[in-house]
């Protein structure tokens, strides 16, 4: 793979990581307003699909920018 390539492909996954965080953001707040428990659920459901896909999206960033690995790596598990 090319630079330039590897360029755009990491531009992407950060640019679907951004748009999933604020996925989360905004069905976790759904969930907390809305009134029928099940829609809480269900909406609640979807925002912790989207947390996985940010855990897919980490890695496959961890995987293919060596400085943002060191970065992961150096920061280590939160306290």
């Amino acid at each position: 793979m090319r630079l330039t390539e590897l360029h755009a492909d990491l531009q992407t996954l950060r640019e679907n990581l951004a748009t999933e965080l604020q996925s989360i953001n905004r069905y976790e707040a759904q969930a907390f307003s809305l009134a029928d428990e099940g829609a809480q659920e269900v909406v609640q459901r979807i925002a912790d699909d989207k947390k996985e896909h940010v855990a897919r999206l980490l890695d496959l960033l961890r995987r293919l920018d060596v400085k943002q690995r060191e970065k992961i790596e150096r920061a280590g598990p939160p306290a």
